[in-house]
């Protein structure tokens, strides 16, 4: 970072001392280089130690960098400027894996006020949250035709993000989880039209409903599950579990899985390759079921059918693992379903065969992928060799 400051002003040494000041809480700067900078006395040498100190300093930590830029008319628009937060947010989109997923309009000239909430939304939270949010779902959306026809990455609109975020404040209303999607959830369509925007529904202030979709859900804190509950010590307050209906999922990015898998995806083709029953008390399908499930297998998307009863002693567990479509270049998507009583396997990928091949030549992508899964359970044998063929 290059600084210029005005030389032999008398003004410019309180606006330095100011800046440096600042920059002892929001950079990495230290109080006894401050104190080594201030020693000259003189603008110009204040000035001129500033600059190096400044040079080799990192970019303010957001949200200091507006105050940062404000201190004068003469200094602070040299020290934060937007072409600087499009340095911080592109590291920001690269740490979190985002880059060619999610991007801002770089048209000139930048907005400072538009680069600076991004910015700042990019630095909220863990990258866990980022990853199934911002990557998984988004890589899969895009397989199941969800975003614009222009295709990835989702420009995040300007006047859309300082309408809807006019403070820090407006952000935090929402777990984080859901405030991330928020960001882009208005720029996907279910079949073309329907819009999958994140609203909250009116006149409620107090235990929101929100909808997607036209589908309402709610938040559940972790003080209304009961202390045995399935999700009670898992919960997590930046991702928390939904309400939707009879159903409780375990968090708002499985709820967000789940209705790609089970309501958006019916018009892209998904064909249903194989079907298995399961064996009632067999510990291997409990497993698979309820067992975490670690990412080089696949994502686990779990709910309850629990009849909006949380105190419910049997609820019926339900799973997708999706195996295929959230890494990197993938164009195939493929998951299971494990329902109560069957299995299925899932895919969008085409059969490169007919039904006298083999579904490992049929479907080159998809197999390896649920043979993994199945496989580390010691059920691949009685699914896939058992199992129907359906497609």
């Amino acid at each position: 970072m290059s600084l210029h400051f005005p030389k032999n002003d008398s003004a410019a040494l309180a606006d330095v001392v100011v800046v440096c000041q600042l920059l002892s809480r929001c950079c990495s700067v230290t109080q006894s280089q401050i104190i080594a900078l201030r020693s000259g006395l003189t603008a110009n040498a204040l000035t001129d130690r500033a600059e190096t100190l400044i040079a080799s300093s990192s970019l303010p930590a957001l949200p200091d960098a507006a105050a940062l830029r404000n201190t004068s008319n003469a200094l602070g628009t040299s020290v934060v400027t937007a072409t600087l937060l499009v340095e911080r947010i592109d590291a920001s989109l690269a740490r979190h894996s985002l880059t060619g997923l999610i991007d801002i309009n770089r048209t000139a000239p930048l907005s400072f006020t538009y680069v600076l909430r991004v910015a700042y939304v990019l630095e909220q939270g863990s990258s866990q949250e980022w990853r199934l949010i911002g990557v998984v779902f988004i890589r899969l959306a895009a397989i199941y035709r969800l975003t614009p026809a222009s295709g990835l990455p989702l420009v995040l609109p300007v006047q859309w993000l300082v309408t809807n975020l006019p403070s820090k404040t407006a952000f935090h209303q929402l777990p984080l989880a859901m405030a991330i999607y928020r960001l882009f959830g208005h720029m996907l369509t279910h079949q073309g039209h329907g819009s999958l925007a994140l609203r909250q529904l009116i006149n409620q202030l107090i235990n929101p409903r929100y909808r997607i979709d036209n589908v309402p859900f709610r938040v559940v804190q972790l003080s209304d599950l009961p202390a045995a509950h399935p999700y009670t010590d898992d919960y997590k307050r930046t991702d928390p579990v939904i309400r939707q209906d009879l159903l409780l999922h375990s968090s708002f990015s499985s709820y967000l899985l789940h209705g790609l898998l089970r309501w958006w995806s019916v018009w892209v083709g998904v064909r249903q390759v194989l079907t298995a029953p399961i064996v009632d008390g067999d510990p291997r399908y409990r497993r698979l079921r309820m067992e975490p499930i670690s990412e080089q297998q696949g994502i686990a998307v779990d709910h309850l059918v629990d009849n909006d009863n949380l105190n419910n002693a049997n609820p019926i567990h339900r799973r997708y693992v999706i195996v295929s479509g959230f890494g990197p270049n993938e164009t195939v998507a493929a998951h299971l379903r494990v329902e109560t009583s069957r299995i299925y396997l899932c895919t969008t990928e085409r059969s490169i065969g007919d039904r006298s091949q083999s579904l490992d030549v049929r479907f080159p992508t998809s197999m390896p992928r649920w043979r993994a899964v199945l496989r580390h359970l010691n059920l691949e044998n009685d699914v896939i060799n058992r199992g129907t063929v359906m497609e």
